[in-house]
């Protein structure tokens, strides 16, 4: 995941832990989608494919927060909604 986290967010915010403590969030795209690896799972989801996606990223509070998966989207609005789902209601993205 650190390439991903080193990639340039195209949406950023900051969301209320506990109502509270900001922190931030960011929406990245990546032209790989991150396959589960899981031998299990079929082949279409095991394995990396060629494919953009949006991946939200956050950071709990503490002074040493490592930037968090919050999942992956097909599409920035799809990743949007998806992190206001992970992160809470109160969520504030940055024009």
């Amino acid at each position: 995941m650190r390439d991903i986290d080193e990639q340039v967010a195209v949406k950023q915010g900051q969301w209320f832990y506990g109502g509270l403590t900001t922190c931030p969030v960011r929406i990245v795209h990546h032209t790989t989608r991150l396959g589960s690896h899981d031998p299990e799972d079929p082949p279409e989801l095991a394995a990396d494919t060629q494919a953009g996606g949006f991946y939200i990223r956050y950071r709990p509070p503490g002074p040493h927060g490592q930037w968090q998966g919050g999942g992956m989207a097909g599409s920035l609005r799809e990743a949007m909604f998806l992190a206001q789902r992970k992160l809470g209601p109160v969520l504030q993205w940055e024009d």
